[in-house]
């Protein structure tokens, strides 16, 4: 997977945009050739070879190559945490090596590892197994909040700061909707981003809690009110 025959090199730049986007954009005018949009933030660089190949690793552990002059998938590797590094490409003995290093990512709170990969043309060693749940800690220095949302302390910050327009229950009350009602309202990611910029009549709590407090009244709102 590390090159082509003819080595013919695309006309083509590869990057990563927004942190959700893998984009191959020609060179020669910038229009976009192909896109691919992933639902989730992507914490690896994008690394291309001579032979038209572009490396990138994903949360969930994957290290992907794609075609970079169309963006097809050519191959997936399991590297058993998350894959948020950047492939290092280089030569030795006339032979191409791509080395790349799995450890996961605290902002992200993919899996954590320590796992060294060395690929060639005529490597054999298989995939790791699949890794489980990462843990993480807040961009602002936040630490301890495991990325999911302690949601038992969520409940007293619901009843603190939403409980007044929401309900004690999330049904509605004083001017919120009932939010058992609202499909986005079971999105945790939605729900942090609701709370942390305000929108639709609500007003934005990101400069009054903090990342925790954030992050737990998201859980609370998803596991015990939405999703129940």
């Amino acid at each position: 997977m590390l090159g082509r025959p003819d080595d013919r090199r695309a006309v083509l730049e590869v990057g990563v945009r927004r942190g959700q986007e893998l984009l191959g954009i020609d060179a020669t005018d910038g229009s976009v050739a192909w896109q691919k949009t992933w639902p989730d933030s992507c914490y690896s660089g994008a690394v291309s070879t001579a032979g038209n190949v572009v490396f990138v690793g994903r949360n969930s552990g994957e290290l992907q190559a794609f075609d970079a002059t169309n963006g097809d998938t050519l191959w997936s590797f399991q590297t058993g945490a998350g894959a948020n590094d950047t492939v290092a490409v280089f030569e030795q003995d006339g032979k191409e090596y791509v080395a790349f290093l799995a450890a996961g990512n605290s902002l992200v709170a993919t899996a954590h590892g320590d796992n060294l990969w060395l690929f060639s043309l005529d490597g054999t060693m298989g995939p790791a197994a699949a890794p489980g749940a990462g843990s993480g800690t807040g961009h602002a220095g936040e630490g301890g909040d495991e990325g999911t949302g302690d949601a038992a302390a969520g409940k007293t910050v619901f009843a603190d700061n939403c409980a007044g327009c929401h309900g004690s229950l999330g049904t509605g009350g004083n001017g919120g909707p009932d939010l058992t009602t609202i499909p986005e309202a079971k999105d945790k990611a939605k729900v942090i981003e609701q709370v942390t910029n305000g929108g639709g009549g609500m007003p934005a709590f990101g400069n009054q809690l903090t990342n925790k407090q954030i992050l737990d009244v998201s859980a609370y709102v998803t596991s015990e009110i939405t999703n129940k």
